[in-house]
């Protein structure tokens, strides 16, 4: 298990330090690239709110639970 540990903090090291050294050669591709994930990510949430909606206000929705 500490093996198993020290492989992922190890991982999560690695992807951090490649993280910043494509980010200093190319800052427009990580900036394009959070770009869209945050789009993605906003675009997720709304779905979600309007399938809740849609699911609450819905005539065989009860509003007890």
């Amino acid at each position: 298990m500490l093996r198993t540990l020290g492989i992922v903090v190890g991982g999560i090291f690695v992807g951090a330090v490649a993280m910043e050294v494509v980010h200093k050669k190319c800052p427009q591709v990580l900036d394009k690239f959070y770009a869209k994930v945050g789009e993605l990510g906003a675009g997720i949430k709304e779905g979600f709110k309007e399938g809740y909606q849609h699911v609450t206000k819905s005539p065989g929705a009860t509003a007890e639970a």
